[in-house]
Parts: C-alpha cells; sequence; structure tokens
C-alpha cells in the first residue's frame, strides 16, 4: 500500500515543524490506512481527539463525501491555528471543524451530533479509557474506533 504525499501533507508538517511541534504525527501508511477504513464505512461523519498540526486530520477528512464533515478536537489553541491553517492549504477546510478545548470537556457537547461514523483517538494518553467510552457512546454498531499510541514504550 502506497501512500504518497501531496503538496497538502506536506505543508501539514512544514506547518508543525515551522510551529515547533513535535514529530510525533502518523506515518503516510497509517494516514493512508485511515482514509481507507473512512472510506469502506462509507464515512460521513467523523471524529478526531487530538489534532497537533492536522496531519492525520486531512487523511480522515480527504475520506468524505462533499457534504461529510471531520470534527477534530485540539486542546491547544495554538496547535489549532496550525490545524486550521493545515486543513485549509490541504483544501479540506469546507469538510473540517476545530473545536478547542479539553476533549473531555467537549466530547459531551457532541452528544446531539452524534453518531459519527469513525472515531479517531490520538490524544493525551492517560485519559484514553475514557476517550474510548465517549467513542462508543457518539457511535453506532458498524462505527470504527481507532486508538493511535494504545502501548508506547512498554506503557499502557
Amino acid at each position: 500500500m502506497f501512500a504518497a504525499e501531496d503538496d497538502g501533507l506536506r505543508a501539514a508538517l512544514t506547518n508543525a515543524k515551522q510551529a515547533g511541534l513535535p514529530e510525533i504525527q502518523i506515518s503516510p501508511i497509517q494516514g493512508k490506512f485511515l482514509q481507507l477504513l473512512a472510506t469502506m464505512c462509507n464515512a460521513r461523519k467523523i471524529l478526531e481527539i487530538g489534532a497537533l498540526a492536522g496531519y492525520s486530520g486531512i487523511w480522515l477528512a480527504r475520506a468524505l463525501p462533499a457534504d461529510g464533515r471531520l470534527i477534530t478536537l485540539e486542546m491547544n489553541p495554538e496547535h489549532a491555528t496550525v490545524v486550521r491553517n493545515s486543513f485549509e492549504k490541504a483544501g479540506v477546510s469546507n469538510r473540517t471543524e476545530v473545536r478547542v478545548g479539553r476533549a473531555l470537556d467537549l466530547l459531551p457537547t457532541l452528544e446531539s451530533e452524534a453518531p459519527f461514523d469513525l472515531v479517531f483517538i490520538d490524544a493525551d494518553k492517560p485519559p484514553y479509557a475514557q476517550y474510548l467510552d465517549w467513542a462508543l457512546r457518539l457511535t453506532r454498531p458498524g462505527s470504527i474506533i481507532v486508538a493511535d499510541n494504545c502501548i508506547r514504550e512498554g506503557k499502557a
């Protein structure tokens, strides 16, 4: 499975580097896999918990139909600005919405927008179990939930 990066994806990486963000984004192969999952389940509504610079969000948003929606949650307002810029440069800003705040504070506000067809969890690790609980509440049977870095350096 090849996953070539285009100008939009490279711009997200450049934005991240210029903003001094850590280089911890998913790989192109992982991004392509997320895009494939979203396409296979005919996702129309995707929730991303943790955005960093928007790299994974670009892959996900590109799988959406024209009227689809990606809602991405980002705790850091400065990172959220980078994300919005990345989405704009990648041409997916019309299908994306960045919400700023602690994910555990924002998740309850999404109940009226559920169900989501796919949830991607890639945020701070200690509350992963709580994020999973919310993902289960905000999805339906047949939805896909993906959690990145469940075990890192041998630690859950």
